[in-house]
């Protein structure tokens, strides 16, 4: 695995040490899991979620991750501090050996927001036959994740959409999705892709708008019927997809607008809580 450390302070077994010192730690081997944390102002973003969904990773992937929340909650804040950097993406590695000692890696890396334009005018992504073997758990997958970044690289979009083998749309590589038709919001089940946490938030936003939410995979062949569809996930936040392949979508559609500003007030109320 390629040293992915955009700063150059990380903690590795909850030790400081310099990025380069860590060029011969191979994470091809074992079981690694994983989460990639957005920082604002020096806060980790929806922390509790993401570790719920560590422990259960982690969990899936039969093992103990032996480290506790508040230690990996320090961690985080004591790596800001160190880089003098308060906003960015964090991504947390647990490397899990047989009968070994579990690794802990936690460091910055380089962030891919997108652009005013893009919420603005939403961005293009396509579909790819592919299921992975485990979603529900997040674990680390090299290979698959260079081969997913070449399709996107290749064909010049956001982002890919896994179709499984019965022709449904699942989520992104790294994003969860969500379809809009006659104000229902419409996406796969939680048993079938890695339950994000922005799309836990999206599916709480909801269920308090008295907003519907059908949770079945969109078919390909259908994908014309619906109005409007958008990524969710850390970096993209709620982000408006314009076209899948030839097919195009609204981008300003009033039900996704409400929930992009409801999700800002989600994060500006956990900052204030933390600040």
């Amino acid at each position: 695995m390629k040293n992915e450390a955009y700063h150059n302070v990380l903690i590795y077994n909850s030790q400081l040490m310099e990025k380069n010192a860590i060029d011969s730690i191979s994470y091809n081997d074992g079981i690694v899991v994983y989460e990639v944390i957005r920082v604002i102002d020096g806060i980790p973003l929806f922390l509790e979620d993401h570790l719920i969904r560590l422990n259960y990773s982690a969990n899936l992937a039969g093992f103990n991750i032996g480290i506790s929340d508040t230690e990996i909650n320090n961690s985080i804040k004591q790596l800001s501090v160190e880089n003098q950097t308060f906003n960015g993406t964090v991504k947390l590695l647990f490397q899990y050996k047989g009968n070994q000692q579990i690794s802990f890696l936690c460091f910055f890396i380089k962030h891919n927001y997108p652009s005013n334009l893009q919420y603005k005018n939403g961005v293009k992504v396509t579909l790819h036959n592919v299921e992975r073997k485990n979603p529900n758990a997040k674990l680390l997958n090299t290979e698959f994740y260079e081969t997913t970044e070449e399709i996107i690289a290749k064909k010049m979009v956001y982002e890919i959409l896994f179709v499984n083998k019965s022709g449904g749309i699942t989520e992104g590589s790294k994003s969860n999705v969500f379809f809009i038709r006659e104000n229902r919001l419409i996406t796969a089940s939680k048993k079938l892709v890695l339950p994000g946490i922005t799309r836990k938030i999206i599916m709480k936003i909801a269920d308090l708008s008295g907003i519907e939410v059908i949770e079945e995979c969109v078919h390909q062949k259908d994908i014309e019927k619906y109005d409007a569809a958008f990524l969710s996930g850390t970096s993209p936040k709620i982000l408006p997809i314009s076209s899948i392949g030839n097919t195009k979508y609204l981008v300003n559609h009033p039900l996704m607008q409400k929930l992009m500003v409801e999700y800002e007030e989600e994060i500006d109320n956990y900052i204030y809580r933390f600040s």
